[in-house]
């Protein structure tokens, strides 16, 4: 029997980061096995390419204009079920690929418009499904339980370790459109670590001149490369977004915070269910406050609090859960 086929439709770059990208992937990821995955985004690169093709059977290359809202719908044929995940697909544009007969799953977290979709995915932890305007028919399936995690980060077990090679890491994510990392960095280099922490950062030209001997720098790492440098650090210094849900299910304590409105209701789960060490607006933070976030992560005691409510929160069975929701539509 042919399998039904789902159309994810996607961007991600250095300039609006590879948020939308990845999560996309990690749900294509979780129901590939069960039916015909293809993406479709704008003006992928080579990278991205060769991402997609790990997971997906074929993609669409969509252009770097605004053509890309009709040219996507003309692909559709009516039999597909379109996953769409960005800001920009708003309501006409979600009623337009209904009236094409296909079933419709948006991925959200802001509910800042009317959905007419018949599934929508909200990985932050805590969120009131009534925030929604929607229609009638749409199910709502909201936190931790739906989370869009690559499979690699859904399949490692207890992580809790003496030997860890790096003090930490920090990862500001693959836009950080504020340059935080040079922000963070300059408070970080003058704290004297037992052990070299790692920094990810698509600019190193602020660490020119500086002791490289407390730090490891690392540009395009592979999912798997980031995973691994993630088990080998004692804590992480993350962002609320996709990064801090991997840190979650890898049972890693990290420090927490946001400095964009899409971070803030993963924030607030994270900090609600004392999650990570949470530290506020990025943007707003001192340093002093930075200090004193740093002290906390580094107690024993506070990195296994962190753990054990990882634990209870997230049990990382969210493909189950996910490929079900897609078997019923």
């Amino acid at each position: 029997m042919n399998k039904r086929t789902i159309i994810f439709r996607a961007d991600g770059n250095h300039v609006i980061g590879m948020g939308h990208f990845f999560r996309t992937l990690a749900l294509a990821e979780m129901l590939k096995e069960e039916f015909n995955c293809i993406y479709a985004t704008k003006n992928p690169n080579e990278f991205q390419v060769n991402e997609i093709l790990k997971i997906c059977s074929d993609y669409i290359v969509l252009p770097d204009n605004i053509d890309h809202f009709n040219t996507f719908l003309n692909y559709l044929t009516g039999n597909e079920i379109v996953v769409l995940d960005n800001y920009y697909f708003d309501t006409n544009y979600q009623i337009n690929i209904k009236k094409k007969g296909c079933k419709l799953v948006c991925i959200d977290d802001l509910h800042d418009k009317h959905f007419v979709a018949d599934v929508i995915i909200n990985q932050a932890e805590g969120i009131n499904p009534s925030l929604y305007s929607c229609e009638d028919y749409t199910k709502i399936y909201i936190g931790f339980d739906y989370a869009l995690l690559r499979k690699s980060f859904l399949e490692i077990g207890e992580t809790i370790s003496k030997n860890k090679e790096f003090s930490f890491i920090i990862f500001m994510g693959a836009a950080d459109p504020y340059n935080l990392t040079n922000s963070l960095f300059d408070l970080l280099i003058n704290h004297e670590f037992n052990k070299p922490f790692i920094l990810i950062s698509k600019d190193n030209s602020f660490i020119k001149g500086t002791n490289n001997n407390k730090f490891v720098f690392f540009d395009n790492l592979s999912t798997n490369q980031l995973k691994e440098k993630m088990l080998l650090s004692e804590f992480g210094i993350f962002p609320s977004s996709t990064i801090a849900i991997e840190a979650i299910a890898l049972r890693i304590p990290f420090i927490c915070g946001y400095y964009i409105n899409n971070q803030k209701e993963i924030y607030n789960g994270i900090k609600k269910n004392k999650l990570a060490v949470c530290v506020g607006n990025y943007l707003q933070i001192t340093s002093s406050e930075f200090n004193k976030a740093l002290e906390e992560i580094s107690l024993p005691l506070s990195k296994q609090k962190i753990i054990n409510n990882q634990k209870e929160v997230f049990d990382k069975k969210s493909p189950k859960r996910i490929l079900e929701i897609f078997k019923k539509l």
